[in-house]
């Protein structure tokens, strides 16, 4: 049986109510969307307190703070554990004063399961920008190494933790004095930080344990270059850094004490839906079991639906010269490894997924990484599963 054609004129009027059908729902969807937008976008507005341009001194005052939390259940060789744990959960505020060209930040920490509210401060910095392209700060703050895997906020990173490589260098803020300049796409930065400051409390809960230490230990000094290649290679995002760290090291430093010389390189590149993050660290002078070590890891990301779901991958190398210089992740790896968690080789795959609810301002995550670390016999070899959430204001 023939199915009869629509008669000439009914066609491009049924062309006509299907295109405007279309066209329709895709103005409710973008209308819904740009409508739910709005509305996060509004209630995060409350965390400023203050803003008016037209005053000399204050400028804006910000309320700023996170908290991440998430499950984890390791199944290794060595053993097996799970949890839950308060990752992190920080509170405080950012100032813009004298035009924007004087930033304060400070905020400070609590501890897993909240036994001690306060644990100390994590950044108390003053910026002086006397132009848009130079900042002198002055504070506790994060050293100038490393820069996506520890310069990068832990808000905006896809992986729960970061590489196994960065952990294990001993690297935490430190109160110091940095200056950061930019010339078109060149950038330079340099710093002096004390390797007497406390990261934590210790567990006293107590104001004067965490704060920025009495600069009676060692020093460490930073310079690191930058440069901005995404007109060169005509992408979105496209950006390389070299940095280096030498630290004269004393016996009780809390941060910076455990290698003479820190290098690392680090090259960041985003097209549309697609980024890739490949960064490397050289450590040396180290002491003991702590011999010179050389780590990389290179993290894949794609947008499955954009600014709503990511897939996330990422794959972990190091290798040292002695035969106890790589240290296993300290979180979920170590307390089940064998050999104190060391050996002198690892890798590692991870896997995993975030969906955002508001950005990185508010999402959920989820992963599993499989490592190994061999040394002496296998140190360590299992999967951790993860599932948290990332909030931030």
């Amino acid at each position: 049986m023939k199915t009869q054609p629509y008669p000439p004129h009914v066609t491009p009027t049924l062309n006509k109510w299907m295109t405007l059908l279309a066209l329709t729902i895709g103005t409710q969807a973008t209308f819904a969307e740009d409508s739910y937008t709005a509305t996060m976008d509004e209630l995060w507005s409350h965390a400023t307190l203050y803003k008016d341009d037209r005053n000399p001194i204050l400028q804006e005052f910000k309320l700023r703070g996170r908290y991440q939390g998430q499950y984890w259940d390791v199944d290794a060789d060595q053993g097996s554990q799970s949890n839950w744990e308060d990752r992190r959960s920080r509170f405080g505020f950012d100032a813009k004063l004298f035009e924007k060209k004087v930033e304060v930040r400070a905020d400070f920490q609590s501890n897993d399961g909240f036994e001690d509210i306060y644990d100390g401060l994590v950044d108390a910095y003053v910026r002086w920008k006397p132009t848009s392209s130079l900042s002198l700060t002055l504070g506790k703050m994060k050293p100038l190494i490393g820069q996506y895997d520890f310069l990068e906020s832990t808000n905006s990173q896809p992986t729960f933790e970061r590489s196994q490589i960065f952990n294990q260098l001993n690297v935490n803020r430190a109160t110091g004095l940095t200056v950061e300049h930019g010339i078109d796409d060149f950038s330079w930065r340099a710093g002096i930080y004390s390797n007497d400051t406390p990261t934590t409390t210790g567990g006293s809960g107590s104001f004067g344990d965490g704060e920025f230490g009495d600069m009676n230990g060692g020093f460490s000094t930073t310079l690191g270059v930058g440069y901005d290649l995404k007109k060169t290679l005509c992408t979105d995002k496209a950006q390389v850094n070299l940095d280096w760290l030498h630290s004269e090291r004393e016996d009780g430093d809390f941060v910076l004490g455990r290698y003479d010389d820190i290098l690392s390189a680090s090259f960041v590149v985003k097209q549309e839906a697609a980024a890739v993050v490949l960064e490397g660290f050289f450590a040396s002078g180290g002491d003991g079991d702590d011999s010179d070590v050389f780590g990389f890891f290179i993290q894949p990301t794609y947008d499955i639906i954009p600014k709503k779901l990511q897939l996330v991958g990422r794959y972990s190398f190091s290798d040292s010269s002695g035969a106890l210089g790589v240290v296993g992740q300290s979180r979920y790896e170590r307390p089940v490894a064998d050999n104190g968690g060391r050996g002198d080789i690892y890798n590692a795959f991870y896997g995993g997924v975030q969906y955002f609810i508001h950005g990185d301002k508010l999402k959920l995550m989820g992963g599993a990484e499989w490592a190994q670390l061999r040394g002496n016999g296998e140190a360590y070899e299992g999967t951790t599963l993860l599932t948290g959430i990332r909030l931030s204001f």
